[in-house]
This record gives C-alpha cells, structure tokens and sequence, in this order.
C-alpha cells in the first residue's frame, strides 16, 4: 500500500475530476475532504459508501482510501497534522495542548466511512469555514496564517461536538449521569490522572469507594477493565491502519513495552484478528 508523506503541516487544494485517477493509498496528516459537487462511493479500509453533494469525510492518518466517481466532481482538500496547531509567525497563538487532546478523539471515533456532519447548521458553518480557508489559502491576504487557524480551530471544535453527540445516541442507557461518565472516560482516554478513581469521584460528585461499583451497576463492566478495552482498541486500529511499529504505539498509548501491549491485546482479541506483523514484534 502506498503511503503518501507530506512534510507541509498545512496544505489546501481544490480539484475537478472527471475520474478517480489516484491509486489506494493512505497518508501520514488528517485529510478533510469536501464534496463541492458530484457523486460516486467513497472506500475507506474497504467500506464503499455512497457520497453525494456538500458532503464531508474526515480521514484520520494510515486509513486506507479513495473514491469511484458516478458523475464529475469537485474535491476541496484540507491536509493537516499537528505542527499546524503550533504557534503561529506572530506569536499568538498556541494550539498544540488542545490539538494533541483532539488527535485521539478524531483518530478514534470517526472509524465508520461517509459523511460525518449530519447537523443542517453545523453543515452549513462547516462548509463556510471550509471555503473560508480555501479562499485565504488562496489569495495569502494580510493575516491569512492566523485566520486561516482560527478557521480550522472552529472547523474541528464543530467536528468534535459532533462526534460527543454521536457517542452519546450511541451509548444511552437511560442514565444521564452514567452516558456522561462513558464520555468523560473516552475523551479524557489516555490522561491517566483525569482517569483516576478519586478524579472521577470529584467530577461526578460521588464517593471514591463507590464509583467503581456505580459504574458496574450502571453498565454491567468492570470500571478499569473497560478503560483498558477501550485503551485496546484505539491500539488495534492503529495497528490495523498505520505504518508505526508496535514500539513506536506502545510508547505513544502509554504501555509498559511493546510486548505488554501485545499482551493485553491478546486478551481482547484472538490471535486471527490481531496485526500479527506488528503485534509480535
């Protein structure tokens, strides 16, 4: 599979295809795509799913992918990764904490392919922002640098409420308090002091030597058994879909070693599923 780097934090193009010339491949930076207009099916990891007009894929890095064209189209592209969100040329800003929090929540909740916004007026601020940033891209205006992230900061703040939203539809238990623990922890996934027994206790005024058995009740699973599930599955995709080692996954999710991570994935999956050229090293 071809692996397309970029070494620009940023970078914005607009294209018309009459057909999908680009081979599969996948990329090392998020890539927003916008369908300015046309139809056809987007494949991602495999998936076809229909696209049509004023839709907007978000594609995390090493997700496989491309698109059959029913019709011509036009693509607005927005690649980007976290040296973006670096402060800017004139010092004023600073995005790198926020964005380093985001990663994990843009990498692992957007894992079903097609359109991800399905709010009309998040739609409609999304694709203003979209072409915002086209437009100062373009023209490179007084200021364009720090506009132009300001936009992207809006941009996937949005993004971000939708996918807390789509969690949340996901996830109802009839329990508001528990629907928002279960968020709390996947937001907050690989911040082990936020995580903490006593920290859970203090946000959701409850008694530390009761939160573990409120969340047993509330979802039938073990309160630090589900953490590192969920902890493994963020690992397993990126096994599954990025050109890191399993050193280099390990060390960036917080596990002992690379050996301990294969470990605990084992538990979870049996050998057959796993990335077993990674896993085993």
């Amino acid at each position: 599979m071809q692996v397309e780097n970029s070494v620009r934090p940023f970078f914005v193009t607009r294209e018309e295809l009459t057909e999908w010339t680009h081979r599969p491949h996948q990329h090392n930076f998020f890539e927003l795509v916008y369908i300015e207009k046309g139809s056809g099916k987007q494949c991602i990891n495999h998936s076809l799913i229909p696209f049509a007009q004023d839709n907007i894929f978000l594609l995390p890095p090493y997700d496989c992918h491309w698109f059959e064209l029913a019709e011509p189209a036009t693509f607005i592209f927005i690649r980007f990764n976290a040296l973006f969100f670096r402060k800017d040329s004139m010092q004023m800003m600073d995005y790198t904490e926020w964005f380093q929090h985001l990663h994990y929540i843009l990498s692992s909740y957007n894992r079903q392919p097609g359109d991800i916004i399905h709010n009309t007026s998040d739609k409609h601020m999304l694709i203003s922002l979209i072409r915002g940033i086209y437009d100062e891209y373009t023209n490179k205006r007084a200021q364009s640098d720090s506009i132009i992230r300001a936009h992207m900061f809006a941009l996937l703040n949005i993004l971000r409420r939708n996918f807390e939203q789509t969690f949340k539809s996901e996830h109802q238990s009839g329990d508001k308090q528990v629907n928002d623990i279960l968020q709390y922890i996947q937001f907050n996934l690989f911040d082990n002091e936020k995580l903490r027994v006593e920290s859970l206790a203090a946000q959701f005024n409850l008694s530390p030597k009761y939160v573990s058995e409120y969340f047993r009740k509330k979802t039938g699973e073990n309160l630090k058994e589900y953490i590192l599930k969920s902890r493994v599955n963020v690992a397993q995709s990126r096994l599954q879909h990025s050109d890191q080692s399993a050193k280099e996954i390990a060390y960036e999710l917080g596990f002992t070693d690379a050996s301990h991570m294969a470990k605990v994935i084992r538990k979870y999956y049996p050998p057959e599923t796993t990335c077993t050229s990674k896993v085993g090293v």
